[in-house]
C-alpha cells in the first residue's frame, strides 16, 4: 500500500482532520507544498484538482518571472465554481504556481529536444486530449507541452533552451509533489470506500464551441456508469432553465492527470470538466461575474488575484452588468438570449445555472451509500460493502504505467 495511506486510515476519523505531510509528498521538512489543500468536511470518494489556476511565480526561481499576464494563461478562478466542494465531501488540491513555470497536466517527458537539448529521452506529444469527430485534430487547440516557450498570444517567455537540470528541479519541486498528492488522496479513498474518483476542473476560452465539456478519455478513464451519472448531472436543466450545451470528449477528452490516474479496472476513476470561461468571467477585463461566489460586491473587480489582473479594469462594464441583472424579471426567457462570448456579454442567469450544474456534478460524484462511508481499518483494503456503482477490484491501484492512445472501458 502507498505510504501515507495505512497510518492515515488508522488516525483520521474526521475528514476535516486529513493532512498531506512533507513525507507524503517526498518533500524536505520545511519546504512548502506547491499547492493549497483543503480537506472535506465529510468523507467521500471524490478529490477535485485545479492544476491550472495558479498565478504565482517562485521567489527563488533562478529565471525571472515572465513579463506576461499570468491571468490570461490560467484557468482563471475556475475554482470559484466549486464553493461547496468541501461541504459536499470533496477534498481539493489547488495549484499555487502558474502553468508557465511547469504544466502539471502534461506528461513529465513531454518536451522537445530543441527546448531541452540534453534531455535523455524527450517525448513531445500531440495533444491526445484534444479531438474532433472523425479523429482529426482541432486547429484551435495547440499543445505547448510541459514547458511553454510562448504564452497565450504567441508572446515569447523562454529564450534559448532549458538545461535538463533546471527541468528536473521544476519537476521535483513543483510537479512531482502535486501528482504525489493526488496519488495519496486517491489511494486513501480507495482503501476507505473501495473506489475513488478524481475530477479535474478546468476552463476553456469562450471561443471554443460548447459550454460544458466532460472528458473521460473516450471512456478509458472511468466506468460507463460513472460517465453516465456525470453527464446526467451536467445535462439536467437548472432552476433558471438556461440552455447550456454539454459535450462529451469533444473537443477535450482529458489531459495527463485524467490519463494517468484514471484506472477504472482498479477502481480509480477520473473525469475532466471544461467550463466555457465566458459563462463566469468577463474575458476582456478578467472580472468575475457578480453572481459567482468570491467576486467583489456590486460587480467590481474580483479582489487579490494578482497585480496584473487588477490593472486597467473596466468598472463601467461591471456596474452596467449588475444593473441589467437586477432589473430582469423573475422569470427567465430562453428565447432572445444571445451570448457573444468574445465580447463577454453573457445572459445574466447563465452563471447561476452554471453554478447549479457544477454543484450537481460534485454531488453526483461524491455520493456514497451509508455503509460505505464507515472508516476502513488499517489492514483492510476496502470495506465489506462497496458502493453498487462500481464493482470492487481485488488488486491495488497502479499509477502512471504506459497506455495506448485509446483504452478500453474498465
Amino acid at each position: 500500500m502507498i505510504s501515507g495511506v495505512t497510518d492515515h486510515l488508522a488516525q483520521a476519523d474526521r475528514a476535516d482532520d486529513e493532512r498531506l505531510e512533507p513525507d507524503d509528498l517526498h518533500l524536505e521538512p520545511g519546504v512548502p507544498a506547491p499547492f493549497e489543500f483543503t480537506p472535506a468536511t465529510s468523507w467521500s470518494p471524490l478529490v477535485i484538482s485545479f492544476p491550472h489556476v495558479g498565478l504565482e511565480w517562485p521567489a527563488d526561481e533562478p529565471r525571472p518571472r515572465p513579463a506576461v499576464n499570468f491571468a490570461r494563461n490560467a484557468d482563471l478562478e475556475v475554482d470559484r465554481l466549486y464553493p461547496d466542494a468541501s461541504a459536499l465531501g470533496a477534498a481539493t488540491v489547488r495549484a499555487r504556481y502558474s502553468r508557465l513555470l511547469i504544466d502539471l497536466n502534461r506528461a513529465d517527458d513531454d518536451v522537445s529536444a530543441a527546448l531541452v537539448p540534453d534531455h535523455p529521452a524527450p517525448q513531445p506529444r500531440q495533444p491526445p486530449w484534444a479531438s474532433v469527430p472523425g479523429g482529426s485534430r482541432s486547429p484551435g487547440i495547440q499543445n505547448r507541452g510541459l514547458i511553454w516557450r510562448t504564452a497565450v498570444g504567441n508572446i515569447s517567455i523562454l529564450s534559448g533552451s532549458l538545461p535538463y537540470a533546471e527541468l528536473l528541479h521544476r519537476l521535483r519541486r513543483y510537479y512531482d509533489p502535486y501528482h504525489r498528492a493526488l496519488e495519496v488522496l486517491l489511494a486513501r479513498r480507495r482503501a476507505r470506500f473501495g473506489y475513488a474518483v478524481l475530477l479535474e476542473a478546468h476552463s476553456m476560452p469562450g471561443s471554443i464551441p460548447g459550454d460544458l465539456v466532460l472528458g473521460t478519455f473516450e471512456g478509458g478513464a472511468c466506468s460507463p456508469e460513472l460517465e453516465a451519472r456525470a453527464l446526467a448531472a451536467l445535462s439536467a436543466p437548472g432552476p433558471l432553465g438556461v440552455p447550456l450545451a454539454v459535450r462529451l470528449n469533444d473537443p477535450y477528452r482529458g489531459g495527463e492527470l485524467v490519463r494517468k490516474f484514471g484506472r477504472p479496472e482498479h477502481n480509480i476513476h477520473a473525469l475532466q470538466l471544461e467550463v466555457n470561461r465566458a459563462l463566469y468571467l468577463d474575458e476582456v477585463n478578467l472580472v468575475l461575474r457578480p453572481e459567482i461566489p468570491g467576486s467583489a460586491s456590486a460587480g467590481t473587480a474580483a479582489a487579490t488575484v494578482s497585480s496584473d489582473l487588477t490593472a486597467g479594469l473596466n468598472s463601467d462594464f461591471t456596474s452596467d452588468f449588475t444593473s441589467e441583472f437586477t432589473s430582469r424579471p423573475a422569470e427567465i426567457r430562453s428565447t432572445g438570449e444571445q451570448r457573444f462570448r468574445r465580447a463577454g456579454a453573457v445572459a445574466a442567469p447563465a452563471p447561476l445555472d452554471l453554478l447549479h450544474r457544477v454543484k450537481s456534478l460534485v454531488t453526483a460524484l461524491a455520493a456514497v451509500g451509508p455503509r460505505s462511508a464507515a472508516p476502513a481499518t488499517a489492514n483492510t483494503g476496502q470495506p465489506a460493502t462497496s458502493p453498487p456503482l462500481i464493482t470492487p477490484a481485488p488488486t491495488a491501484a497502479h499509477f502512471g504505467e504506459p497506455l495506448c492512445d485509446r483504452r478500453r472501458r474498465g
